[in-house]
């Protein structure tokens, strides 16, 4: 789980009303990520249920998002990260979030787009920030923003509240606001979405220098 998507959480778990219970959607970790990606502590007194397709660690019920066992306007709080791009159809995974929301209940959801293909087990969708925000349509109020390059950001954030909500602005979410707004800082390499400093630039190209050397060297070899 990327740095930014923890602290996206954070912020809303400090700034946004959390009702309970809180039930995250795709709680199942990467392999090495079960630390950083365990989200509970972040809801400490909350009522916490993590579901996942799968079993495994973190997770508390196997749940199909397209179609969740949840009862109508029966959860508090729903935390759906890095999750919509494995989701076969994500329009529908998020009516279902609202659906099983109570009126006033809150959604937090994060995704990405300039991504390798990292299955989990499948890998479907990139979201550009204008279709993030149409995912979440289905809320009466919503925000969502981008972090990266403008033209091919890392990722999408966006937050869902089902039904009136006021100030629902960037400025309730100060670390990530301000992660965003700095981001390529001290990073004068520029390559469009990929941002280096100058010693990880020459890490880099000395990495690929040797291996390509390598490459020479046993071509060489073969053919003799």
């Amino acid at each position: 789980m990327r740095p930014t998507v923890r602290m996206f959480v954070q912020d809303a778990a400090e700034n946004m009303p959390i009702a309970d219970p809180v039930v995250e959607i795709g709680a199942r970790p990467a392999e090495g990520q079960e630390h950083e990606a365990n989200l509970r502590s972040l809801f400490a007194g909350h009522t916490y249920i993590g579901c996942d397709y799968q079993e495994g660690p973190n997770v508390d019920r196997v749940e199909d998002i397209h179609e969740l066992s949840f009862e109508d306007s029966s959860v508090g709080t729903v935390v759906c990260v890095e999750t919509l791009e494995h989701v076969a159809d994500p329009l529908r995974g998020v009516r279902e979030i609202h659906r099983i929301l109570k009126p006033g209940g809150v959604a937090i959801i994060t995704s990405v787009m300039f991504m390798p293909i990292h299955a989990h087990p499948w890998d479907y969708w990139r979201f550009t920030p204008e279709g993030f925000a149409l995912l979440l349509e289905p809320f009466e109020t919503s925000l969502s923003f981008a972090y990266g390059y403008d033209l091919l950001p890392e990722g999408v954030h966006g937050v869902g509240v089902k039904g009136p909500f006021d100030g629902l602005t960037r400025e309730r979410f100060p670390r990530t606001d301000a992660e965003c707004r700095r981001w390529g800082d001290g990073m004068p390499v520029d390559l469009g979405p990929i941002r280096m400093t100058i010693p990880q630039l020459w890490r880099f190209a000395a990495k690929n220098t040797i291996e390509a050397g390598k490459r020479r060297l046993d071509r060489r070899g073969k053919r003799r």
